[in-house]
Parts: C-alpha cells; structure tokens; sequence
C-alpha cells in the first residue's frame, strides 16, 4: 500500500450505539443513544419510563404523537406532575404547522394617549416579542403591556413618534 495515497470514510460527530426496533422509550441521551423522540402508546406507558433512563427536558410522544409531555428538572416522584404538557397547534391540514409573523407594525395612533394596538392575527401565547423604539418590552400586568387576544395594551401609552414592532406565532 502507497502510504501517500488519501484513505476514504465517512466521519461520524455523535454518539454510535446499538439500537432496537423495539425500544419504546426515548432516547435523546448519551448512555442510551441520540436517536431523536421515541412515541409511546399512553401516559400510563410514559410513567413506566424507569428513572435510569429519564433525563430532564426529555420530551415523550403519547398516541402517536398527538400529545407531547416535557419532563421536569425537579426531583421526580413518577407520578405525572413531574411532566409538562407541550401544546402543539395546528394550523390549517398540517400538523405542527405554525405562522411566523415577523416586524409586523400594529394597528393604533400613537399619540401619547392611546395604549392599545392590535394586530393582524392572534399570537401563540407567550410567542410574542414586542419592541418599543427597538427595546424588547416585557408583558404582564406589572410590566410594559399585556396582550389580549389580538391586542397590545402598554401600561403606559408610546409617546409620539415611537415605533412598535412585533414579531410573534400564530
């Protein structure tokens, strides 16, 4: 063999583990492999989950894939508090299809008065991001705005000349 000739491959970044078509739990971790979202059938299935292979923020299909549960970074009991409910919403046939609406200019005068501004769509709750003169605003009751349903309401109104932009999901 000529020593200066270039060997082929394939490189390989990851984790290589043996795999089965009949392990049924998750597996997005280092010691059972990184093999992306494993489905089960029901939560009871889910809770069945032994604790050696649970990892925080692991996320678990139930039946089929119509529900998505998060697990905790708590201390886990094994009952189903130690999982978060993922909300998945459908928009028109395809599921998981989500809009992305981008720096877009609300509706409303702003004059200093006027605190509330709507917007084209209704967003994904907390997909929101408002921005004030470019400045990321925060929501909730004690801080810059709330949003209801379609509308931006400031806690206290844009002065003149301000600029809104938000970019949200819906």
């Amino acid at each position: 063999m000529d020593n200066n000739k270039i060997m082929g491959g394939v490189s390989v970044m990851g984790f290589i583990t043996p795999n089965s078509i009949y392990d049924t739990y998750p597996v997005i971790d280092p010691i059972y492999g990184i093999d992306g979202l494993r489905n089960v059938d029901t939560i009871d299935d889910m809770l069945a989950i032994s604790f050696e292979r649970m990892r925080a923020g692991m996320v678990v299909g139930i039946d089929g894939g119509k529900r998505f549960f998060k697990l905790k970074n708590i201390e886990w009991s094994g009952e189903l508090s130690d999982w978060d409910e993922l909300l998945i919403f459908l928009v028109g046939d395809k599921p998981n299809e989500l809009n992305f609406i981008d720096k877009e200019k609300p509706y409303g005068l702003i004059d200093g008065i006027n605190n509330i501004f709507e917007l084209s769509n209704s967003p994904i709750p907390d997909s929101e991001h408002v921005f004030l003169n470019g400045i990321l605003q925060e929501s909730g009751y004690d801080f810059d705005y709330v949003l209801n349903e379609k509308n931006i309401i400031f806690n206290q109104p844009p002065l003149e000349n301000m600029r809104i932009i938000c970019s949200y999901r819906s």
